[in-house]
């Protein structure tokens, strides 16, 4: 446990790196597909290499906020309260990742 502390700080500086090419090719996607229907959209998540950085993008961004927010809980929550409240970041964090993974495979899979 005495370790926990750099682990963390690693982690989310990694995500953070992570994060910079991935939110690059997302935003210059997103701005390529504006005003864009549905079929259409569709059709760009379903190609592999689209589904799975879309995918990489929103799971590791949710990674990255749960780091952010525990540190948040961890310094300013000085009670019992911060325990449910660690274990509630860890749920929203899980129900993120896994609505982002049901949502591309139904998108990429959907006839």
């Amino acid at each position: 446990m005495a370790h926990k502390g750099t682990s963390t700080f690693i982690i989310q500086r990694a995500t953070a790196a992570l994060l910079i090419p991935i939110c690059i090719w997302f935003l210059l996607n997103v701005a390529s597909h504006l005003g864009a229907d549905y079929e259409t959209a569709r059709a760009w998540i379903s190609k592999p290499l689209n589904g799975s950085l879309l995918g990489a993008f929103l799971t590791i961004g949710a990674l990255h906020m749960r780091i952010g927010m525990a540190e948040i809980i961890v310094d300013y929550i000085h009670s019992w309260v911060k325990d449910v409240l660690l274990v509630v970041n860890w749920l929203v964090t899980l129900g993120l990742i896994t609505t982002v993974a049901w949502s591309i495979y139904t998108l990429s899979f959907s006839g």
